[in-house]
C-alpha cells in the first residue's frame, strides 16, 4: 500500500480501518482512483457511534454497499480507507 498523506488525510489499511470502527473513530471512505478533501468531496464518513441500544452495523456491509454504488472503472474498483490527521 501506497503512504498517501493528502489534504489532511493519511490513508490505512482496511484492517486498521476496520479496528478503528469498532473502537468507534471516523474512517473515510473513497475510491481508489479518487483523493479525499477535493473540490467534490468524494469520500464518506462512517463510525459505530451514536447508534440506538448499541446496535451497530456490519463494517462489512457497509464497505459492500459502498462498493457497490461508488466503485467502477472510472472511479476505481475498490475502496481506500482514511483517517483525518489533525
Amino acid at each position: 500500500m501506497l503512504n498517501v498523506e493528502i489534504n489532511g488525510y493519511k490513508r490505512i489499511r482496511k484492517d486498521e480501518a476496520r479496528g478503528r470502527f469498532s473502537n468507534g473513530e471516523f474512517i473515510y471512505l473513497c475510491p481508489v482512483k479518487l483523493r479525499p478533501g477535493g473540490p467534490w468531496h468524494p469520500e464518506i464518513t462512517i463510525t459505530n457511534k451514536g447508534h440506538l441500544a448499541g446496535v451497530t452495523e456490519d463494517f462489512n456491509k457497509i464497505i459492500n454497499r459502498f462498493e457497490y454504488y461508488n466503485c467502477n472503472a472510472e472511479t476505481g474498483y475498490y475502496t481506500a480507507y482514511y483517517i483525518r490527521e489533525v
